[in-house]
């Protein structure tokens, strides 16, 4: 009774049950299989996505615009994967893709089986200690962003607002998914800087539901719409003036919305000019697709190189223009970069951007 106990099943080379290799105990012959063998143990990436399909959750519902992304890209990936899977959607929605990003990092399987995207704003929801924002964004592994585009404030054109100073002068009721949102945290910002008098009116279920809002007079605008995906989903309510653009988010203006100002312009000073600036930075995050923490370094640079030869992908680019998706496309590098220096704020900019993206 006083020997050490083996594992069940264990034998030469394994490990007993006090922790201690049974190494010493193994022949020649033993140990040479066990060389051999351990290769075998790490499949390789081709194998792998063979045999496993590929899944990207996606942080919304099925109206918008990151699950679009998400459709657009499972079309063709799978071709550039080395055993090219099947890929699949998933949706996760639920608090401005917080949900899907704390699952991501916490729970997904961490073998390269499954692909998140969510809101550009993560890693800004991290740094400004939004609630239930309980994922580590430097820690995801990311594979790439499809594009980027400013995000806009903008308003019906039956309220006669046409600019941000008009915004000063009256009410505005403005759709919202949820608190944490950027439809709730840009108008609030505008509030508590320049004066605007945006009413938040939360809890609507997507984006389209905020859209449906507006058109039957429930609210009078949107605190946050992406350009490109307007011109893409809203073309007739842009051709036929329905909506006037009052801010756009960005650290410059989009060349086809000259007349329309970038927060930083509208700046008292430079602490708010600063926080104006970090506040867009995750714009250049765009549509990202990430990776949990934990991935074997194989299957993640198999699928950064997949993603980044999608993006090149003739029948990619041709099914993104039948769509009217812009692709503008980021290097898992480059995004990794740009999380970096929004974690890295400084805390004075972080404390000052919590303040004026508060209620009160």
């Amino acid at each position: 009774m006083g020997g050490k106990a083996r594992l069940p099943g264990a034998g030469a080379g394994q490990v007993t049950a006090d922790g201690r290799s049974m190494l010493r105990e193994a022949t020649p012959a033993c140990l040479a299989a066990l060389v051999f063998a351990a290769p075998a143990m790490a499949q390789p990436v081709e194998d792998f996505y063979k045999r496993n399909p590929l899944t990207i959750v996606v942080g919304s519902d099925v109206t918008g615009d990151y699950d679009a992304a998400a459709r657009l890209l499972s079309r063709h990936l799978g071709r550039h994967v080395p055993g090219n899977p099947s890929v699949v959607i998933q949706n996760m929605p639920g608090a401005s893709g917080i949900k899907a990003a704390n699952w991501l990092y916490a729970v997904a399987p961490k073998d390269g089986s499954v692909i998140g995207t969510f809101n550009k704003s993560m890693p800004f929801y991290e740094v400004t200690a939004t609630a239930n924002a309980n994922y580590r964004s430097n820690l995801f592994n990311w594979i790439g962003s499809s594009t980027w585009s400013n995000n806009l404030v903008v308003v019906t054109a039956r309220t006669g607002v046409k600019t941000i100073e008009d915004a000063k002068q009256r009410v505005i009721t403005m759709g919202s998914i949820g608190a944490g949102g950027t439809m709730s945290t840009y108008p609030l910002m505008l509030n508590n800087t320049i004066g605007t008098r945006f009413k938040l009116v939360q809890g609507y279920a997507g984006g389209q539901m905020v859209d449906l809002a507006m058109e039957r007079g429930e609210v009078d605008g949107r605190g946050s719409y992406t350009w490109a995906d307007l011109k893409a989903r809203r073309a007739d309510w842009l051709k036929q003036g329905k909506l006037n653009v009052l801010v756009q988010f960005g650290l410059e203006r989009e060349h086809d919305l000259p007349d329309a100002p970038v927060p930083a312009e509208l700046a008292r000073d430079d602490r708010e000019r600063a926080a104006f600036s970090f506040i867009s930075a995750d714009i250049a995050v765009g549509k990202p697709f990430v990776l949990p923490p934990g991935v074997p370094r194989d299957r993640i640079d198999a699928l950064r190189k997949a993603f980044d030869e999608t993006m090149r992908d003739p029948a990619y680019l041709a099914d993104a223009r039948s769509v009217e998706a812009e692709v503008k496309p980021t290097s898992g590098e480059k995004l990794r970069a740009v999380v970096a220096a929004i974690i890295a704020t400084p805390p004075d900019i972080l404390d000052l951007s919590r303040r004026l993206m508060n209620e009160n």
